[in-house]
């Protein structure tokens, strides 16, 4: 019967020893997701931040180009800076764009 005491009174004190163990595992388990958690909706607040101002960026860029497209700054530039001159009414010609030819068929079906 002592052995048996013996081995139940082991059990019960590896049972006392490891439940607070695994309760301080568990704690901490829980405690780093959490902050996982948090981590991660810290990250995705500026991700968020970051891409509302490419956002923005993405506009103004599209808003400059469409600037640089414009006819008024193309022949602004090319009237300043490339030295052209606006053409003499007698020197422009108006070429008419012909149809383009169909496949030619030999044969009488």
């Amino acid at each position: 019967m002592t052995k048996r005491r013996a081995k139940s009174s082991r059990k019960r004190s590896a049972l006392k020893f490891c439940f607070p163990v695994y309760f301080v595992f568990c704690l901490f388990a829980i405690i780093w997701l959490k902050a996982a958690v948090v981590n991660l909706e810290y990250e995705i607040g500026e991700l968020g931040r970051t891409r509302a101002e490419l956002g923005r960026e993405r506009k103004m860029a599209v808003a400059q180009r469409a600037n640089f497209y414009s006819t008024e700054k193309i022949e602004k530039v090319a009237l300043n800076r490339l030295g052209m001159t606006l053409p003499v009414r007698e020197n422009v010609f108006y070429v008419k764009r012909a149809q383009v030819a169909g496949p030619y068929r030999a044969s009488m079906k």
